[in-house]
């Protein structure tokens, strides 16, 4: 019997692979199903986490434990692609390029091709630290990687910067391509009047890429910012430290994982978004964070460093600034600025948004990308 939010839709299934369904910050697989529009999601995972929007909990198809175990030891797919192959999928589309290894036994049994999206963590990893990370996928996707490549249909970078790590990392030319991300520009229209003065917003997963800790120290010679810290992570405790340490007292809140909607609100309050992130000691680097994309849909301006492709999501001086990675000084120097000038903070916003509206808007972006299916569908796979 098919999950209830497809029994009466008629379009096309894209099966959407992700092995956790969901990880708290990671709306943005759920805003590619839910922005399709001539395809209909199903969307397929081997666990399920919680954190599932409304509109998905009948387009969800979880893996046995059986199931689970034969595709995450032996690479065999053929139960679960039995369960799916009523639906009639035209195509799998997996999210990080270790999912998209544990999805091309799927594809395969199901006869389709594979489209993966690489975000970033897994072609600015070294080899050696996604090897000895510890996790099974991981250490799979480091000793079969070329598999992938030789048998996925297509790879999608999120940004520039993540298209030239894949192609150094052996990701065939011809067949990566970027397409950013899109988001729901509605809901993130921005409040007139709603903004506090001083209030910097930074929202993220606490590791160390995010570049919290050096957020820490611009905030502390800034006297007039107040800083809201959006997210959990393993630094949290650590980052709380330093805060103290710093003496930042009342001027900073961690507010721990928040929903969607709740970044959303903090989004409509805050002044700006800091997003200074850095490449961490094993090189993990972002791909093109969405929480950037959504702030410039709410009229927020950012200030990011040089890091990978933060710099395609703002144009510096017209939309937020974009600072050398890793150098406090110069983001105390910018967060100074922004904050000073309500004047200078309602043009970059404004320019935030048109920005959002031409790049990022997810049913255009959408659009762009079930072009593309519709060329995968009537190729057929590379691999039966």
């Amino acid at each position: 019997m098919p999950p209830p939010g497809l029994d009466q839709d008629q379009r096309p299934v894209a099966a959407i692979f992700r092995a956790p369904l969901f990880n708290a910050s990671e709306t943005f697989v759920q805003t590619h199903a839910l922005s399709l529009r001539r395809y209909r999601p199903l969307v397929v995972g081997l666990e399920r986490k919680g954190h599932v929007l409304p509109p998905l909990e009948g387009r969800l198809i979880v893996a046995t434990a059986e199931e689970r175990l034969r595709l995450r030891l032996f690479g065999r797919a053929e139960a679960l692609a039995g369960r799916l192959r009523p639906f009639l999928p035209r195509l799998v589309h997996a999210h990080f390029g270790t999912d998209g290894l544990l999805a091309l036994p799927l594809a395969r049994a199901l006869g389709v091709p594979l489209v993966t999206t690489l975000h970033g963590f897994e072609v600015s990893r070294s080899p050696a630290a996604m090897l000895f990370s510890g996790r099974l996928s991981w250490t799979r996707y480091a000793l079969l990687k070329r598999r992938l490549q030789q048998g996925g249909d297509l790879f999608i970078a999120v940004s520039e910067a993540i298209r030239a790590k894949a192609l150094a990392q052996g990701f065939p030319p011809d067949r990566t391509e970027v397409h950013y991300n899109g988001i729901d520009l509605a809901r993130f229209a921005a409040r007139p009047g709603a903004r506090e003065p001083g209030l910097v917003l930074h929202v993220g997963r606490l590791v160390e890429k995010k570049g919290t800790r050096l957020l820490l120290d611009a905030i502390a010679s800034v006297p007039e910012a107040r800083l809201v810290v959006a997210g959990d992570g393993p630094l949290r405790a650590a980052l709380e430290r330093r805060a103290a340490g710093l003496g930042l007292g009342a001027r900073i809140r961690f507010l721990g994982a928040q929903t969607p909607a709740e970044v959303a609100r903090w989004m409509a309050r805050a002044w700006l978004l800091a997003a200074p992130s850095v490449t961490a000691a094993d090189g993990d680097s972002e791909g093109l964070p969405t929480v950037i994309i959504e702030a410039a849909a709410a009229a927020l301006p950012a200030i990011v460093s040089d890091h990978s492709g933060l710099p395609e999501a703002v144009r510096d001086g017209s939309s937020g600034f974009v600072v050398p990675e890793g150098d406090a000084g110069a983001l105390a120097a910018r967060l100074s600025d922004l904050l000073a000038s309500p004047e200078l903070q309602a043009r970059m916003g404004e320019a935030a948004r048109a920005i959002a509206a031409e790049r990022f808007d997810a049913a255009r972006q959408a659009a762009v990308l079930e072009a593309r299916y519709d060329a995968l569908v009537a190729a057929g796979p590379r691999c039966g």
